[in-house]
């Protein structure tokens, strides 16, 4: 039965992806960022059909239909440099822990102690579109409680289960795009031609150049078919989700999975430095919410009034 539901499926959110493209772009104030919607549907979590390509975590082959029964609004971009400002000086934020950042002298990520978040400048003349970086869960979701705050509208973390479906849009391939991950240079920054010289890393490059050696504009990049961005690459993504090794007992519609004394949160999408095998819908990785790095950003989600 779980290898028909997928065929089902496919024909089924076709319909949706095709209204969702003609949705015109949420916006709440003018530092706020830009929304797309999402409609209901329900997909198959985790990778369909079979791969050889190594998964962090064991949950991702265990397949699981997902309703998504209302719907979202998820942000078109990550949340960039310029929106991240406006909350820091609004709240005068500052970090509390190192950022992990290419450390030049020593050819590897090392921690910087800078505690001015803006100051750590990466890529070395980031632009305001540059997604914001060295955020942890915790400032991320000290962002959407401001931004809730600001416009009156609920804003918050994607679940797990709404980034999967939103980045996958439909389709039933290992990227949106297809399952050839060295197609994907006009689709993602990941790790490619375009880093290896500058970042000498222990993975496979994608055999293409996206013109980015490391964290590119928000935008760069073909958005997917619900008209999203940057989905795959760019930065790992935080979800609202505690991390978990098995979906067996997961909700199974857009629910947060958390419980007390969570340790680890889900991150989602890949980076500029995620080996291409790796970048990829199902793919998930996660960290602890207090960990920064100048791969780790994030994008929101707005809950839509019926």
């Amino acid at each position: 039965m779980i290898r028909i539901l997928p065929l089902l499926l496919g024909a089924l959110l076709t319909l949706q992806i095709t209204s969702a493209r003609s949705q015109e772009i949420l916006k709440d104030c003018a530092v706020c960022p830009e929304l797309v919607i999402i409609p209901a549907g329900q997909f198959i979590m985790g990778t369909i059909g079979e791969t050889t390509e190594t998964a962090e975590h064991p949950a991702e082959h265990e397949l699981t239909l997902i309703r998504i029964e209302q719907p979202f609004a998820l942000g078109r971009y990550e949340i960039t440099r310029a929106e991240f400002a406006v909350f820091a000086a609004d709240t005068d934020f500052s970090v509390g822990s190192a950022c992990r950042s290419w450390d030049i002298d020593r050819s590897r990520f090392a921690p910087d102690d800078n505690p001015d978040w803006w100051q750590r400048a990466f890529p070395p003349n980031p632009a305001d579109d540059h997604p914001a970086t060295c955020v942890d869960w915790f400032d991320a979701r000290a962002y959407t409680a401001w931004l809730s705050a600001k416009t009156g509208q609920t804003y918050r973390l994607p679940s797990e289960a709404e980034w999967e479906y939103a980045a996958k849009a439909g389709t039933q391939t290992l990227r949106f795009w297809g399952d050839d991950p060295f197609d994907g240079c006009a689709y993602a920054n990941t790790f490619d031609l375009s880093a290896e010289p500058v970042y000498p890393l222990a993975w496979e490059a994608a055999q293409c150049k996206d013109g980015y050696p490391d964290l590119s504009p928000v935008g760069a990049f073909e958005p997917n078919a619900f008209g999203l961005h940057d989905m795959i690459g760019n930065v790992w993504e935080w979800i609202e989700d505690c991390s978990s090794r098995s979906y067996i007992g997961r909700p199974k519609d857009a629910t947060p999975w958390e419980w007390p004394g969570c340790q680890r949160r889900i991150q989602r999408g890949g980076s500029w430095i995620t080996a291409p095998a790796r970048s990829r819908s199902a793919y998930h990785g996660d960290g602890r919410p207090t960990d920064r790095s100048v791969f780790f950003g994030f994008r929101v989600v707005r809950e839509l009034s019926e």
